[in-house]
């Protein structure tokens, strides 16, 4: 891929995730139809590991912090890999002989899915604690 493509690739994503987040900011899922419901919940009535990120999102967006983790705590740890990777990306392009991202090493993938697992099955418990990582 050249420099050029990457850039225009890049600029493209940038736009994206300004006129995506702009939208997160701006409407509240609770209040408007038109961002899409969780199927799996629709279905059975559990709770997905997604379910109440939309609305995290918004709050999150909106400086409600405390309110965002309590719709889906998991989004903390999107934003922490999401943010690892984009300073990931930085240092690369500026230092690449100092490639030594922690998302490629094997075990990684194995630990965030035994995490997202085990939050899908601990937000379906429907006693004290357990109750607190529903939506």
């Amino acid at each position: 891929m050249t420099k050029k493509s990457k850039a225009i690739l890049y600029s493209g994503l940038a736009v994206i995730l300004i006129l995506l987040l702009s939208l997160y900011l701006n409407f509240s899922p609770k209040e408007f139809n038109f961002f899409p419901k969780c199927m799996f919940h629709s279905l059975t009535g559990l709770h997905c590991p997604g379910c109440g990120s939309q609305r995290a999102i918004h709050a999150i967006l909106n400086g409600q912090i405390i309110e965002g983790l309590k719709y889906n705590l998991l989004i903390i740890l999107a934003i922490l890999v999401l943010s690892y990777q984009v300073v990931q990306q930085i240092v690369v392009h500026y230092y690449p002989e100092k490639n030594n991202n922690i998302l490629y090493k094997s075990a990684t993938p194995w630990v965030i899915f035994t995490i997202i697992i085990l939050f899908w099955i601990l937000r379906n418990i429907p006693f004290a604690p357990f109750t607190f990582l529903a939506p």
